[in-house]
């Protein structure tokens, strides 16, 4: 009897201690970001911090899997590192990222160890940060990237297993204009080409037409030029844009169309649309226009129109309630429930209300790969960057890495927290961000 007993006790812990280390479980809450080219993680109270990728190339970029176990990470060219143009490179003042550039693809745990090399880099050929699919197996990365390159579809797709080193079982996927988007229910991958959308499995099998033809105007301008798979839904619609047959007088309009998994598809709105993404709940919309941003409920047809800084990086909190628009000058908190926008943070300066010109087709853009917010959808994580004033009083600690929580209303409680000092940390991570929900930058 004792036995028996000891045995379901056993039993019992283990099952717990599973449990805590699942996929979005809360069991390891480590806060990333890149500071000087290594890679660390730190406690959200500011303890532990630690270097978990440091080598003699610079880290890029990386992402942070779906059950928050692993890194994905992008390291220069040792080559290619010694020339102009990789110790001069163009970095993204609100995301930190590179562009495409001739790099390596490694794993590694978020505790460190030894990385595993998914891919070895060529100083020749420029490789993207990679993106996991949302059941954390498979890595999606782009190659070949060129701005001389006639067209978008002239580069090349790739998927790779995250447990197989230096190319084994790295699979092809079809050319397309844009970045491929994976379905979360059965791993499909759909694109677009001038013969049409297909499908695919992430081995590059089972190619099939969803649609013939090449879609209205495509290859639309890059940040528009997406097909997106609807997250947490069981049979998926498609969102993507298109272009009018005619224009009208003034700024350039766009359809925002949604292919429903029946075969149906349904034009949602017409607008000035520069960027697009799903909500993580799928029900929803968040595009930007000329005039600020809109978020479209797909079951209603409603919208909620409301104006932040142009051209801010969008994160929306994993439970589709609220979202974050981390701008150039200020960092800005909207409510899906209450529909209102409120500045947490500026540095003082009149927000950015104008857009740079769309970007050409053949210009490589690339998801945020990593979310500010925890996966409990209560609190976020933010670099200052010069940002100082939280709702309009000074911050004591000046620049740093900071915790902000919120209420059950969606609201801030209190001044952030100051996790980090080091006015150097840039790209931080506190969850797995899908791409289909990522503006692109």
């Amino acid at each position: 009897m004792k036995r028996t007993c000891l045995f379901s006790v056993l039993v019992v812990l283990l099952a717990v201690l599973l449990a805590a280390c699942g996929p979005g479980s809360l069991g390891n809450e480590g806060i990333a970001f890149v500071r000087d080219g290594k890679l660390w993680t730190i406690d959200p109270n500011g303890a532990n911090a630690f270097v978990a990728v440091a080598q003699s190339t610079p880290v890029l970029g990386y992402g942070l899997s779906p059950n928050h176990q692993i890194f994905v990470f992008r390291a220069l060219d040792g080559d290619f590192a010694k020339t102009s143009a990789g110790r001069n490179l163009v970095i993204n003042p609100l995301t930190g990222l590179a562009g495409d550039m001739p790099s390596s693809l490694s794993t590694v745990g978020i505790d460190g160890g030894s990385p595993i090399p998914i891919i070895l880099s060529d100083p020749h050929l420029a490789r993207s940060n990679a993106w996991w699919s949302p059941n954390g197996t498979h890595l999606l990365y782009r190659e070949g990237a060129d701005p001389n390159l006639a067209s978008p579809d002239l580069v090349k797709w790739w998927i790779s297993q995250d447990d197989q080193p230096v190319g084994i079982a790295r699979k092809l996927l079809p050319n397309s204009y844009s970045i491929l988007s994976l379905n979360s229910a059965s791993l499909l991958a759909v694109g677009n080409s001038e013969q049409g959308i297909f499908t695919a499995k992430l081995d590059g099998t089972n190619f099939t037409f969803i649609q013939r033809a090449a879609l209205p105007g495509h290859p639309l301008p890059a940040s528009l030029e997406r097909l997106l798979w609807q997250p947490a839904h069981q049979n998926p619609a498609l969102l993507f844009a298109l272009s009018p047959a005619t224009q009208s007088n003034g700024p350039t309009q766009f359809l925002l169309v949604l292919h429903e998994a029946n075969g149906q598809t349904r034009t949602l709105t017409s607008c000035t649309c520069r960027q697009f993404a799903w909500s993580p709940d799928g029900n929803r919309i968040l595009y930007s226009t000329d005039q600020g941003y809109s978020v479209l409920n797909i079951a209603d047809n409603t919208t909620f129109h409301f104006t932040a800084e142009h051209e801010a990086v969008p994160y929306w909190s994993p439970d589709s309630r609220a979202l974050l628009l981390d701008g150039l000058h200020t960092l800005t908190l909207v409510s899906m429930k209450n529909q209102q926008a409120q500045v947490l943070l500026s540095d003082g300066n009149a927000p950015v209300l104008t857009d740079n010109p769309l970007p050409s087709n053949t210009t490589f853009l690339q998801p945020v790969a990593n979310s500010l917010w925890n996966v409990d959808s209560q609190r976020v994580v933010l670099i200052t960057r010069g940002r100082t004033q939280w709702q309009g009083q000074q911050l004591s600690s000046s620049n740093g890495l900071y915790m902000v929580s919120l209420n059950g209303q969606d609201a801030s409680q209190g001044i952030p927290a100051l996790v980090d000092s080091n006015g150097h940390d840039t790209q931080p991570g506190w969850s797995y961000e899908d791409p289909n929900t990522s503006f692109l930058f």
